[in-house]
């Protein structure tokens, strides 16, 4: 057996820095970019009060084995714990875990626990508690959306001991240790989870983190409350004992104007997704503190469905030379987001950085890779062939996260300027799985937040295609056996043949016109008398150690 106790990350470490990196303040606080792990405080921690957090989006739900949602996890990491987490030297260190070893062929994990832990109903966090969360992530009733393709080849879970585990991979997985630090990966209360439907978990969970849930008030915010006895925080935490703030609330103000009023005139102590309009006059305000956190996996893509008129890759490629990038990104964001290139984000372990610059906009020459693709223009400017009109579907979510349907509506102008006809649709969350999963749709937007390259997987290899009653982040419906081959191979392999075969994966998205790469989603906070925040190895915010300053 390979011990493991502080292993470093499977291809390198530079994910510390860049991942946690936070860009510039106002208010007298000040970020250090160069450990980025929090938000400096300007004064010692006092205890009590209650925060609200101001939101954009409404949430999916709280179940951290089955949500897929970005939005979501901000609030699981509030509430679960899990097993392991990254340093701000990129190396996993315990938490729920005290120690681990793998064994040399990768295929056999064996995790001692901590014997303190205890969820908010008082059920045990011990062995028989792990294995009952790997059991249930994988058990189709669940519903596992992300968190199943975060265990990967998972094949059983075994207490050795009251407190120790056996964890057995059907096929060696080197992204296990790192994905066990993922909100996603949070600890459920085994009585609390088999008690009820996962309809209901789902939006009642118990978990053993320093907020306990209180309540969900769908469209409006989920109520915390400070969880008396937490005493089991990871080594990266400023303080030890029950978290500084007695209640935490993450309310639903999909209006930014309303927003950033209720930031300034002090209704709400911190806010999500500033306004990019906005981000350099929060920054000048004294009484205000701004952070920018990039956030690593899979950036903000347009995958391109090769069932429907993508099949043909000259199609796929004269759409993606048809897209003003560059420009959109600019006009909307205002240089708060970087403009993304390939299927992974900068501060993503194993990005590639010579998928830089591998394309551009030229709308001539999407117009002559139609023209040889037998796509004839007509006289109401729609292409045809052999009498099909070259309509695509151009879907999107709804309420606007992130501008994305500004994006889609710049798209469409892009797109139809070389003769494409395109449906754009926003739908609700549920219409929109929906849609996903009897493929309606021929282009659809997909972001993931991951700390391992392995994301690749869960968008690239034909086991996540969406389908009746199966969600899948396999959006371009990629079924390739030499891709299939090289995410396997990304989870067997270590070191640089890993990393090596990532950057292979990345270059095919490019050369195969998979996915589009548009921006580096950016989690930007605003914050006022709240202090002490930090983030973890995905970019999400910790509220543990959090407090209010006067």
């Amino acid at each position: 057996m390979t011990a493991n106790r502080t292993s470093r990350l499977s291809v390198t470490s530079a994910l510390a820095i860049g991942a946690l990196a936070l860009a510039g303040c106002g208010g007298g606080a000040s970020n250090d970019p160069t450990t980025g792990s929090s938000q400096t405080p300007s004064m010692e921690a006092v205890d009590g009060g209650s925060a609200i957090f101001a939101v954009d989006t409404p949430f999916f739900g709280f179940d951290p084995n089955v949500t897929p949602a970005a939005q979501d996890a901000r609030v699981l990491r509030q509430m679960f714990d899990s097993l392991l987490y990254l340093d701000e030297n990129g190396e996993l260190q315990p938490w729920l875990a005290t120690e681990w070893t793998v064994s040399d062929d990768g295929l056999t994990y064996e995790f001692t626990l901590r014997e303190d832990v205890t969820f908010w109903d008082d059920t045990a966090f011990d062995a028989a508690a792990l294995c009952f969360n790997l059991d249930r992530i994988i058990d189709p009733a669940a519903g596992s959306i992300y968190a199943i393709g975060l265990v990967g080849p998972y094949a059983s879970c075994e207490a050795s001991g009251d407190f120790t585990a056996v964890v057995t991979m059907s096929a060696p997985f080197s992204a296990f240790l790192n994905n066990l630090t993922s909100p996603f990966m949070g600890m459920n209360s085994p009585t609390a989870a088999a008690a009820v439907e996962p309809a209901d978990y789902l939006i009642a969970p118990v978990g053993s983190g320093p907020f306990e849930f209180v309540s969900y008030t769908p469209q409006d915010r989920v109520e915390l409350t400070r969880n008396a006895d937490y005493d089991w925080a990871p080594g990266n935490a400023v303080h030890t004992g029950a978290a500084h703030l007695e209640n935490l609330t993450f309310q639903i103000i999909a209006d930014a104007t309303v927003r950033m009023g209720s930031l300034r005139n002090g209704t709400v102590q911190g806010v999500g997704n500033v306004p990019e309009t906005e981000a350099a006059a929060v920054e000048a305000d004294g009484t205000l503190t701004y952070i920018a956190q990039q956030q690593s996996g899979a950036p903000y893509q347009l995958h391109l469905n090769v069932d429907r008129v993508f099949a043909d890759q000259s199609v796929r490629e004269a759409a993606r030379m048809a897209l003003d990038i560059d420009s959109a990104v600019q006009a909307l964001y205002f240089g708060t987001y970087d403009r993304a290139w390939g299927p992974l984000s900068p501060t993503t372990v194993g990005y590639d950085a010579a998928v830089e610059s591998s394309f551009e906009f030229d709308a001539d020459g999407a117009n002559a890779l139609l023209d040889e693709a037998g796509w004839v223009l007509g006289d109401d400017g729609v292409r045809t062939k052999d009498g099909v009109r070259l309509e695509v579907v151009y879907m999107e979510g709804t309420p606007n996260r992130e501008k994305r349907q500004d994006l889609a509506t710049f798209f469409e102008a892009n797109l139809e300027a070389v003769g494409f006809e395109v449906e754009t649709v926003f739908e609700q969350t549920a219409e929109l799985l929906s849609r996903q999963q009897n493929g309606e749709y021929d282009i659809a937007g997909l972001s993931l937040v991951a700390v391992d390259p392995n994301v690749l997987y869960q968008m690239y290899d034909p086991r996540f295609t969406p389908s009746p009653g199966q969600t899948g982040f396999n959006l371009s419906h990629t079924d390739d056996a030499a891709v299939t081959d090289l995410a396997a191979q990304s989870q067997q392999l270590t070191g640089a043949e890993r990393e090596d075969v990532v950057a292979q994966l990345q270059q095919d998205v490019i050369d195969n016109a998979r996915s589009v790469a548009i921006y580096v989603p950016t989690y930007t906070l605003a914050v006022n008398t709240l202090q002490g925040l930090r983030f973890d190895a995905e970019g999400y915010p910790i509220f543990y150690d959090a407090f209010l300053a006067g």
